[in-house]
C-alpha cells in the first residue's frame, strides 16, 4: 500500500469524523469540512491517473484533477470560516477577496481555459491565508480556544509547497508532504473542536452551578420571608382577636349603660317624672363621649403607619416640646407634671408625624400613670449610638411588674389593678408609629417607683452634634 493510498484512507476517516461531529453537535462548518476531506481523499486515490505533463494545465484530465483540488481547498477554508464564526466588516471582505482567485481559477478551467500550475496553486491556496487571519482575530477575541494554533496551521498549508520546492524537493513528491500537512490540519481542527466543546461545557456547568446557588439563596430568602410573614400573620390574627375582645368589652359596657339609662328615663317620663330624665341625660352624654374617645383611639391605631414613612430632617427638641404641649392640652384635668428633657441631637432623619405621634402617646402615658405621685416627674432622655438614636421616657408613677413588659403594647391591654382611665390603645399607637419608621420599642420597669419606655430609630443621625439640654 503506497503512501498516497494511506493518506487517502486517513482523509476518509477525517471526513467520517467531521460528519459525526456535524450529526452530533451541529458544529458550524463541519459538514463542509467533511465534504472537503472526502473530495481530497478521492483526489488522492485517483491522483495517479493525472500525471503532470508540463508547466501548464491544458488537458481535460488535468483540469478535472486541478478543479477537484481547488474545490476541496475552498470547502475546507469556508468550513473553517463558518466554524470560527462567519466574520463581518473588513474581515469578511478580506476572506471573500482571498477566495475569489480560487473561484475564478476553477471557473476558468471549467470553461476550457489554460493556467500554469504555479499560478493555479497560488490562487488556490489564498483562501487558507484569509481564514488564517480570521483565526488570529478569533484568538484575540476568545483566548484559550487554540485558535491561534489553528491560524499557524492554516498559514503553513499555502507556504509549505513553496518552501519544499525551494528546498529542492521533487515536484512529484510534494503531494506526499502536503497530504501529511492537510491531515495534521484536519486533526488539529478536531482537537480545537473538542477543546471548544470542553470549555463551553465547563462554562455551562459553572453557569448552572451559579444558577443553582442563586436559586438556593432565593429559596432560603423566600422561606425566611414566608416564615416572617407567617409570624407577622399570627401576630396580626392574635392582635385582631385581642382587638375584637377589647372592642366587645369596652363598647358593651357603655352601650348597655346608655340603653338602661335611656329606658329608665323613658319610664320616668311616662310617669311624669322629669327629674330622673334630667339626671340620666348627662350620664348618657358622658358614656357617649367615652365611646367616641375609644372609637377615635381605634381609628388612630388603624391609621398610623398606613402611609409610607418619610425621612426628612426633624428637630427632635421641637417635636418633644410640641408633644408635651399637646399632652397638657389633652389632659387639662391631670396634675401638671414636671417634664425634664436631656440633651438631644440637633437633626434626625425621620417622619415628623409618626415621631410626634409616638412621643405624644408615650408622654401622655407617663403623665397619666404619674398623676398619683407626690411630685409627678417625667424625664425625656436621648442616647446616641453610632447613627442610631434611642429616646426614653421615664416617670415616677405606679410602674408595672416586669413580667407584663412584653404585653404593654398590645391593643386594649391594661395592667391588672390599674386605676387610671383609658382604653389601652395609646401604647399600641406608639408601637405602630415607631415600627412604621423601622424602629423598635420596649418597656423596662425601674428599680425605684415608675417605668421607662424607650424606642430606637436606626440610621437617623448623620453628623448631628449634641447641643445643650433643651
Amino acid at each position: 500500500m503506497s503512501i498516497v493510498v494511506v493518506e487517502a484512507l486517513v482523509m476518509v476517516v477525517l471526513a467520517v469524523m467531521f460528519t459525526a461531529v456535524w450529526l452530533r453537535s451541529r458544529e458550524p462548518g463541519t459538514w463542509l469540512l467533511a465534504i472537503g476531506f472526502a473530495v481530497a481523499s478521492g483526489w488522492y486515490f485517483l491522483s495517479g491517473l493525472a500525471p503532470n505533463t508540463g508547466a501548464d494545465i491544458d488537458t481535460l484530465t488535468e483540469r478535472v484533477s486541478a478543479a477537484a483540488v481547488g474545490v476541496a481547498i475552498l470547502l475546507r477554508a469556508i468550513g473553517v470560516a463558518l466554524y470560527l464564526g462567519w466574520p463581518s466588516g473588513w474581515m469578511r471582505r478580506f476572506v471573500l477577496l482571498c477566495c475569489l482567485p480560487a473561484l475564478a481559477s476553477i471557473a476558468w478551467l471549467a470553461v476550457g481555459g489554460v493556467l500554469s500550475h504555479r499560478s493555479y496553486h497560488v490562487a488556490g491556496l489564498l483562501p487558507y491565508l484569509g481564514v488564517a487571519m480570521l483565526a488570529f482575530e478569533r484568538a484575540r477575541q476568545e483566548p484559550g480556544n487554540a485558535h491561534g494554533l489553528l491560524g499557524v496551521a492554516l498559514l503553513t498549508l499555502p507556504l509549505l509547497p513553496f518552501a519544499l520546492a525551494a528546498a529542492g524537493v521533487d515536484t512529484g513528491d510534494l503531494r506526499y508532504y502536503t497530504g501529511v500537512a492537510v491531515i495534521a490540519f484536519g486533526m488539529l481542527v478536531l482537537t480545537v473542536s473538542l477543546l471548544r466543546r470542553h470549555r463551553a461545557l465547563a462554562r455551562e456547568i459553572e453557569r448552572r452551578t451559579e444558577a443553582e446557588a442563586q436559586l438556593r439563596d432565593a429559596n432560603q430568602r423566600l422561606e425566611a420571608r414566608v416564615a416572617e410573614r407567617t409570624a407577622h400573620l399570627h401576630e396580626l390574627v392574635a392582635g385582631l382577636e385581642s382587638f375584637n375582645r377589647g372592642v366587645s368589652h369596652d363598647l358593651r359596657g357603655p352601650l348597655g349603660g346608655m340603653a338602661q339609662l335611656a329606658r329608665t328615663a323613658v319610664d320616668a317620663m311616662a310617669r311624669g317624672d322629669a327629674t330622673l330624665a334630667t339626671r340620666a341625660l348627662p350620664l348618657i352624654a358622658e358614656q357617649c363621649d367615652a365611646s367616641v374617645k375609644m372609637v377615635n383611639a381605634m381609628l388612630e391605631l388603624a391609621r398610623v403607619g398606613d402611609a409610607p414613612a418619610q425621612r426628612v430632617p426633624v428637630q427632635l427638641a421641637r417635636v418633644v416640646e410640641s408633644a408635651i404641649d399637646e399632652v397638657r392640652l389633652a389632659q387639662p384635668e391631670a396634675r401638671v407634671a414636671n417634664v425634664r428633657c436631656g440633651a438631644m441631637p440637633g437633626v434626625l432623619l425621620a417622619d415628623p408625624v409618626l415621631l410626634r405621634t409616638a412621643l405624644v402617646n408615650l408622654i401622655g402615658n407617663a403623665v397619666k400613670f404619674s398623676s398619683d405621685a407626690d411630685e409627678p416627674c417625667i424625664e425625656v432622655n436621648t442616647t446616641v449610638d453610632g447613627h442610631d438614636v434611642v429616646v426614653c421616657v421615664k416617670d415616677n408613677g405606679c410602674g408595672f411588674p416586669a413580667e407584663l413588659a412584653p404585653r404593654l403594647f398590645e391593643p386594649f391591654f391594661r395592667a391588672p389593678g390599674a386605676r387610671q382611665q383609658g382604653h389601652g390603645l395609646g401604647l399600641s399607637v406608639a408601637r405602630r408609629a415607631v415600627e412604621a419608621m423601622g424602629g423598635r420599642i420596649w418597656a423596662e420597669p425601674r428599680a425605684e417607683r415608675g417605668a421607662e419606655l424607650c424606642f430606637r430609630l436606626g440610621d437617623v443621625l448623620s453628623g448631628a452634634s449634641m447641643p445643650a439640654p433643651a
